[in-house]
């Protein structure tokens, strides 16, 4: 009992840093940063990806009131870059950037104007994707059964280390997850992302995307090699191992 607390708090463990460390090197994680102005501080986020519902709001939040702004943007086949003044509101200067069809993108960046003196941030425009928006069921789901079958990986990758192997009923319940978050959540996720819902047949291609398949593909091979093996433990640590990489790296 001691032990298989041990192996699952293990596994909790690995999953949550997995999963920290993933959005911290994802293309889509924000540009952020803090720049002081008279000894004030000015922070900013540019996201990389919008699917939310409306335009995209722009904020830059402010210890000092007495600044102006505007946002520089473009469409990246586009030359003209279309100016936007921001709204400042004593803590925050806000600028509504019209939302683009699925798919589209946009290059911006923002120009912060105290005294006369112009800051420019970040130092490079940044690529902005729009997307249909997501239910949060759906996201629900997705977040469900990805960081379900990443726990079941690490516990059976774990199971190396226990004596009594539950072995075959773990990998079972990995493949399960990986199988609903690649062939039922992420065609139904990527549609709604494409705004392809009751408006046009998406290309199977688009449905799917290289990391849910092969970490799917690793799972059903994990199966045949569970079965088959006297002593599955190396196997499966190496199936737990690939996973991560997958998961981290594509």
């Amino acid at each position: 009992m001691k032990q298989s607390l041990i192996l699952w708090s293990s596994a909790l463990f690995l999953t949550f840093i997995s999963g920290y460390i993933r959005s911290g090197i994802s293309e889509y994680y924000p540009v952020t940063g803090t720049i002081g102005i008279d000894e004030k501080k000015v922070s900013y986020r540019f996201e990389k990806k919008f699917n939310d519902k409306g335009n995209y709001t722009f904020i830059i939040r402010t210890d000092t009131p007495d600044i102006e702004a505007v946002v520089k943007w473009k469409q990246d086949t586009e030359k003209d870059w279309k100016v936007i003044e921001m709204t400042n509101e004593q803590t925050a200067l806000t600028a509504d950037i019209p939302r683009l069809d699925a798919g589209g993108t946009i290059l911006y960046f923002a120009e912060i104007i105290k005294d006369n003196k112009k800051y420019i941030v970040p130092d490079k425009p940044v690529a902005l994707l729009f997307q249909g928006s997501v239910p949060g069921m759906i996201s629900f789901l997705g977040s469900f059964a990805l960081f379900g079958g990443l726990l079941f990986s690490f516990r059976t990758g774990l199971e190396f280390f226990n004596e009594n192997q539950k072995i075959k009923k773990l990998t079972l319940f990995t493949a399960v997850f990986f199988f609903v978050y690649t062939i039922a959540v992420t065609p139904l996720r990527k549609s709604y992302e494409l705004n392809a819902i009751n408006k046009t047949v998406v290309p199977i291609t688009s449905l799917f995307d290289t990391q849910s398949i092969l970490i799917l593909l690793t799972w059903i091979a994990a199966m045949v090699v569970v079965f088959k093996l006297k002593n599955p433990k190396p196997a499966v640590m190496f199936f737990a191992v690939f996973t991560t990489l997958v998961f981290l790296f594509t």
